[in-house]
């Protein structure tokens, strides 16, 4: 790691932010000749001019522009590893990392996490919100101690414990033509032929297989409209008018305004939100958190393995 290239680069964040090479100055607690050398040797270092002086102070270039966001994160990322660095000296535990799909943040991640702080009032717990496929590659690599993610079956060496059941509801625009019709639960046949809002089978291959299977077996192919990013933009969309979407029952509790959601007849199951570790790197971090979920959501001592 280059720290005098961190170092340059939260001077150039300084003078972008303040928007003057005295304020930032003073910022930093430095005199502005010094940190007009450093700005330049970070300049001299990356090939490219960065900041450009106006009548009123500074402001950055359209280089210096394109580099900020970036310049950003690296300093964010090196204050957390001086943060981290400081609780391990005074002794503390390295938090937990669990990584989390959008649809289990309001059902399953709560009770979870009060039960492990529970559990280890010592604990510091980091959470980051991830599709179910980069959630399985984080375990893999050991990003992330635990997943919450929606797998129908073990992926070696990511072991899960299911959580429970689920089930598919629709999310329809208010004023869409099928409630009024369907005041109650709604038969999936009356999507077919609808525009779906639909998220990527590489997300999470099981439960967009089992959605796709669910819809064969109402007799229709689900004609995919738009392709979207998260179940957040799902939502999104069914409320600018863009289509209907078929989203897991959690998702309804979050009541955005401009979508109304219908339970589907049958009713129909989805592939559940699961926990998930790496039997290969299962520290004591996760065997406590795998407890307390047994505990909490009171499910079988033995984890299903897949086929």
């Amino acid at each position: 790691m280059d720290f005098r290239l961190l170092r340059r680069l939260g001077h150039f964040l300084a003078v972008a932010e303040e928007g003057h090479f005295g304020r930032a100055a003073a910022r930093l607690g430095l005199s502005q000749p010094p940190l007009t050398a450093q700005i330049q040797a970070l300049e001299a270092e990356l090939g490219v001019r960065l900041l450009e002086r106006t009548r009123k102070g500074a402001r950055p270039t359209r280089e210096g522009e394109a580099l900020l966001p970036l310049a950003r994160r690296v300093a964010e990322d090196a204050a957390s590893l001086e943060a981290l660095a400081r609780e391990l000296r005074a002794g503390r535990h390295a938090p937990v990392a669990i990584a989390c799909v959008t649809s289990g943040m309001f059902d399953h991640l709560p009770p979870l996490v009060r039960g492990l702080r529970a559990a280890r009032p010592e604990a510091a717990v980091a959470v980051r919100e991830m599709d179910t496929a980069d959630a399985v590659e984080a375990l893999r690599r050991g990003e992330v101690d635990i997943a919450l993610l929606r797998l129908d079956r073990d992926r070696p060496p990511v072991r899960m414990l299911p959580l429970g059941e689920d089930m598919l509801v629709a999310a329809l625009p208010e004023g869409h033509p099928l409630l009024a019709p369907y005041p109650g639960a709604l038969p999936l046949s009356a999507l077919a032929g609808a525009p779906l809002l639909t998220l990527p089978r590489s997300i999470s291959p099981a439960y967009f297989d089992a959605l796709v299977t669910a819809c064969r077996a109402a007799g229709f192919e689900p004609r995919g409209v738009r392709e979207v990013g998260s179940a957040m933009a799902q939502l999104g969309f069914v409320a600018s008018g863009l289509g209907v979407a078929l989203v897991s029952s959690g998702m309804a509790r979050i009541h955005p305004p401009g979508v109304v959601f219908r339970e589907l007849r049958g009713p129909i199951r989805a592939v559940g939100v699961a926990l998930a570790w790496n039997e290969e790197r299962q520290g004591e971090a996760a065997a406590d958190i795998v407890r307390v979920a047994r505990q909490v959501f009171g499910r079988p001592a033995t984890p299903r393995h897949g086929g």
